[in-house]
């Protein structure tokens, strides 16, 4: 198999549109993404290309919780198990949801804005933590309204590429929530055994 390799350039123009997309929801950012296969593998860089940062937020907001007490290299493995299994689970799921939706040309599109989308999510957590710091864990209220803001992005995303109902849109937000919480308690489960 060949690996979809992505430029610089290529790449820069991806997060400028993801930052557009992400802030103000602006749907001419969407063909920018691209629509076909080789878009989605090329949109797996962008976890790739903030994956420092995702250790470095996950590790700081460990400080001074339980798992603090794990091992260094014990918690950066799990996390890094833990990252790969959140990377994927979401757009594989999406490759059966876009046939029950009745949208499978919609699916590469949706996935790529979905994957790129990771880094301006990761640059704002990041802003987040070095500005207010982290409470208990979390990233405080900025943490939250950060997290509604990405439901909210998900919602939106589904109602512009599949064009569905809002009900539909948010079900499948919910649904990528709810799995991705289920990432996060396997990943503690693991690691407070």
């Amino acid at each position: 198999m060949r690996m979809h390799t992505v430029s610089p350039s290529e790449a820069a123009g991806k997060i400028e549109a993801a930052f557009r997309f992400f802030l103000t929801f602006d749907r001419g950012q969407l063909p920018r993404f691209g629509d076909s296969i080789a878009d989605v593998w090329k949109s797996f860089w962008a976890p790739v290309i903030v994956l420092p940062l995702h250790l470095w937020i996950t590790l700081a907001l460990d400080a001074g919780t339980a798992v603090d007490r794990v091992p260094f290299l014990t918690r950066t493995i799990t996390e890094l198990a833990a990252y790969a299994i959140d990377v994927v689970y979401w757009p594989l799921a999406m490759v059966m949801l876009a046939d029950l939706l009745q949208k499978p040309e919609a699916y590469a599109r949706y996935v790529s804005a979905y994957n790129w989308v990771i880094v301006p999510a990761s640059v704002i957590a990041t802003g987040i933590l070095v500005g207010f710091g982290a409470d208990s864990g979390t990233l405080g209220l900025p943490g939250l309204a950060l997290l509604f803001w990405m439901i909210l992005f998900r919602i939106k995303l589904a109602r512009r590429v599949f064009d569905v109902p809002i009900g539909v849109a948010v079900a499948l937000a919910a649904g990528d929530f709810f799995l991705g919480q289920l990432v996060i308690a396997m990943r503690a489960g693991v690691l407070l055994g």
